[in-house]
């Protein structure tokens, strides 16, 4: 009982030199010190030019039924940083949205007040001098019940993750799924831009040179000169005035189906009309009959596109 009584006395001491100390520093309606305590209200104004430029005024939450004027304004504060350092238009900025409700505080020595919470914002500047990143990464849950459990600060990564890296001259952003094999890859720089999926079995590429898809042995390929389309050994390169069917070597030029069918109906005509000299006179060749169904044979091919003609292909004339 005597050292309970020691230690309350201890502590009553405590509390009158801690009084004396802040004696004056204390506000009496609210208990804390002056300047020090956090203020609740919503965004009344936006400044963007002028003496307030890149400040906000803020009117507090209040239940007084004595209500303001423009010529009296209960709990207006004016010219309220964005953040506690002055010059913030660089590095973090946060802009909150018009009349979105804030929470604001007082620096103690300077009274310049500033925002230190948002509920809605317009726009959120991150302008970092070497790298940023964004991301999500999942981890093992915590067991609260478990005494063996790691601490929240311990525990140990899934693999899973999503996440974006900026740098000065590039932006690169991996997600990866609980398979290995479930991840992608996009990588934007001064040079390309790059997406990548799984392990390079399907890919895009677009630089200066050329825009590039692959997909396992199908690529497709636009540069200045060509464009490409390739599976495996087979190929159609289309360059100016000029296309490549299967490859670039060993080709051969293509005939026009039309043109070759009116130029054998040709043939078969002056065949036709090939006389024999015989003791009785000209004759016509023996197999006239056969060039006659030639002849009808073609021109069936000419009217619907059948047997050597088709629509399926089309070689410019």
């Amino acid at each position: 009982m005597k050292n309970r009584a020691d230690l309350s006395s201890n502590q009553s001491i405590r509390e009158a030199i801690r009084r004396i100390a802040l004696h004056g520093l204390i506000n009496p309606s609210t208990g804390v010190i002056r300047d020090s305590a956090k203020i609740t209200g919503y965004v009344a104004k936006i400044h963007t030019d002028g003496e307030f430029a890149g400040t906000i005024d803020v009117q507090e939450f209040s239940n007084l039924s004595i209500e303001g004027d423009d010529d009296t304004k209960i709990g207006y504060h004016e010219g309220v940083y964005l953040s506690a350092i002055q010059d913030n238009s660089k590095g973090l900025v946060i802009v909150p949205k018009m009349y979105s409700e804030v929470t604001i505080v007082t620096d103690p020595d300077t009274k310049i007040e500033y925002v230190s919470m948002f509920s809605h914002v317009d726009i959120i500047q991150l302008d970092s001098h070497e790298k940023v990143t964004i991301g999500v990464t999942e981890r093992e849950e915590y067991d609260p019940g478990d005494e063996n459990s790691p601490d929240i600060d311990e525990l140990e990564e899934t693999g899973v993750h999503a996440r974006t890296t900026y740098k000065k001259n590039s932006a690169i952003t991996e997600v990866q799924g609980e398979e290995k094999a479930n991840h992608t890859t996009q990588t934007i720089d001064d040079a390309k831009f790059q997406v990548v999926v799984g392990d390079n079995k399907s890919q895009q590429l677009i630089d200066q040179e050329k825009i590039q898809l692959q997909h396992n042995k199908a690529d497709i390929t636009l540069s200045d000169s060509d464009a490409t389309m390739k599976h495996g050994s087979s190929s159609v390169i289309a360059k100016d005035g000029i296309v490549y069917l299967g490859s670039e070597s060993g080709v051969d030029d293509a005939v026009l189906g039309v043109e070759l069918a009116t130029i054998l109906m040709d043939i078969l005509n002056y065949i036709s009309q090939i006389k024999t000299t015989t003791q009785l006179g000209p004759q016509p060749p023996l197999n006239m009959a056969q060039f006659i169904a030639l002849k009808a044979k073609i021109n069936s091919f000419k009217s619907s596109h059948s047997g050597f003609l088709t629509k399926k292909v089309q070689v410019q004339k």
